[in-house]
């Protein structure tokens, strides 16, 4: 009987292997999916973060450009508002 079971056991491992690989690199190129729209996603936010704060600088410079070649009043009410 327990030659029987080592027979069976010998038969069907390498179909077991076989299965147990495919569904192993099935469920990996799943999460490489999932971890590639993640990526996507934050480097999406990263981004539009980066634009707005490239925005208030250049928006910064501008005003620093006028206080250092113009001495008008109005500046310090921009300055202000920054």
């Amino acid at each position: 009987m327990f030659e029987l079971f080592l027979v069976v056991l010998t038969l069907t491992s390498p179909i077991l292997i076989i299965i147990f690989v495919r569904h192993y690199f099935k469920y990996k190129s799943q999460i490489n999916q999932k971890i590639l729209a993640l990526q996507k996603e934050c480097d999406n936010d990263v981004v539009v973060t980066m634009q707005k704060t490239l925005d208030i600088l250049l928006k910064r410079v501008i005003v620093l450009e006028r206080i250092v070649t113009d001495s008008n009043i109005d500046l310090s009410r921009e300055i202000n508002q920054l």
